[in-house]
């Protein structure tokens, strides 16, 4: 690896890192703000709203990824324009295409961490967010315990709660006795209860506040402890009706499950089949379609001078978002059966490809303007004849 080579890695990588921080903060915020008021709303633990959020990360990644590339790589080469480092780079003797060459290999490095994301990481995320938000809806206890009524469930164990809210989630004014066989007898009362969820056992819990707890052990005299929070576990069985297996929806399927079942399926069931050629395909459009960005991005960094950097971001952003529902009409059309997954996907796919690779092909060694360069200048003309009109209609008249 070159010097030139190491620079060039070393600047993509850390555009890339800040481009993809602030991409990815802005899909999830919205989505965070959303889980706060489930949280809220079903009195979950803030552990719960992490372990959802971060099972959401795979999927918004997936998403991210190709954005921050693209316009990591476009800052890049309008930078080096700017600072002229793309002159003394020409003028050693080496040319954008060859410089171009350790993003292109970046790209197709992304290309395959993409088809493991979307591929196999994806499903298993969307399948732990749907199984932690099932368990966060159906830790209840109003259906088992009645306020102001004395629960004993098992040998042993007598419970009360002298109030309990609609969600049976809330307690307070809470009255635990214990005996355990051979072991001590404890007496626990609480000002406030919240009835959670064990993720990974299932098991009920509940976490006391303002706590006394009264041990008496046989043969000794009992003795009191003053606790701020205390985690109960009762011991009966009762837990939230198990949430499904995975694999219900094709979505948390892996590529290699998906094969596996598709060609297992009988003709008769072909819905469930378009489904899920539709979704298999689709992955995989979308995961080569990072190995495309470099060969679109280079060029339209070139020409986004200081004065174009807007219009070429706004270009770029279009043009993504167009490609991207491209594909999302083409997998619905394929989901439905009504084109196959050559026309309604690998056809706008190599479209994207031929053009992004022509662009790339078509860069001049000397950086004469090409045709981003004259579409960002008429923009950036529009831009500013529109900000003057703007200023003029705002002046008094004298």
């Amino acid at each position: 690896m070159t010097i030139l080579d190491k620079y060039v890695l070393s600047q993509t990588m850390r555009r890339l890192f800040i481009a993809l921080s602030i991409v990815l903060l802005t899909l999830i915020l919205e989505r965070v703000l959303r889980l706060f008021e489930f949280a809220a709303a079903n009195n979950a633990a803030f552990g719960l709203v992490l372990q959802m959020a971060a099972n959401l990360l795979p999927h918004y990644l997936g998403l991210a990824l190709p954005a921050a590339f693209f316009i990591s790589i476009l800052l890049l080469m309008a930078q080096l324009g700017d600072n002229n480092e793309l002159d003394v780079i020409l003028g050693s003797g080496s040319s954008v295409k060859r410089m171009a060459r350790t993003i292109i290999i970046i790209g197709v490095i992304f290309s395959g961490l993409s088809v493991l994301l979307l591929g196999y990481l994806q499903p298993y995320s969307r399948y732990g967010y749907r199984a932690i938000r099932h368990a966060a809806t159906h830790a209840v206890w109003n259906e088992v315990i009645t306020a102001q009524t004395f629960f004993a469930p098992v040998k042993g164990l007598t419970i009360l709660a002298n109030e309990i809210d609609l969600d049976g989630r809330s307690l307070s004014g809470i009255f635990v006795h214990q005996i355990e066989d051979d072991g001590p007898e404890m007496t626990i009362t609480a000002g406030k209860g919240q009835v959670t969820t064990d993720i990974k056992t299932g098991d009920t819990e509940i976490v006391l506040q303002n706590v006394v707890q009264i041990i008496e052990r046989p043969g000794q005299s009992p003795y009191a402890l003053f606790l701020g929070k205390l985690v109960f576990k009762p011991d009966f069985p009762f837990k939230p009706a198990p949430f499904r297996e995975r694999g219900n929806d094709q979505r948390e399927m892996t590529l290699g499950e998906i094969w596996r079942s598709n060609n297992r399926k009988k003709i008769s069931d072909k819905t469930e089949k378009n489904k899920m050629t539709a979704e298999v395909n689709g992955r995989l459009v979308r995961s080569f379609s990072v190995a495309t960005m470099p060969f679109l991005a280079v060029p339209m960094g070139i020409a986004a001078k200081r004065r174009r950097r807007g219009p070429a971001v706004a270009t770029a952003a279009i043009l993504l978002l167009l490609y991207h529902y491209s594909l999302e009409i083409g997998e619905g059309l394929v989901g439905i059966g009504a084109v196959s997954p050559l026309i309604g996907l690998w056809v706008p796919f190599s479209l994207f490809s031929f053009f992004c690779i022509n662009m790339f092909l078509r860069i001049d060694q000397r950086l004469r303007p090409n045709r981003f360069e004259q579409l960002f200048d008429r923009l950036d003309n529009g831009i500013q004849t529109i900000k003057r009109n703007i200023l003029l209609r705002g002046k008094p008249k004298q």
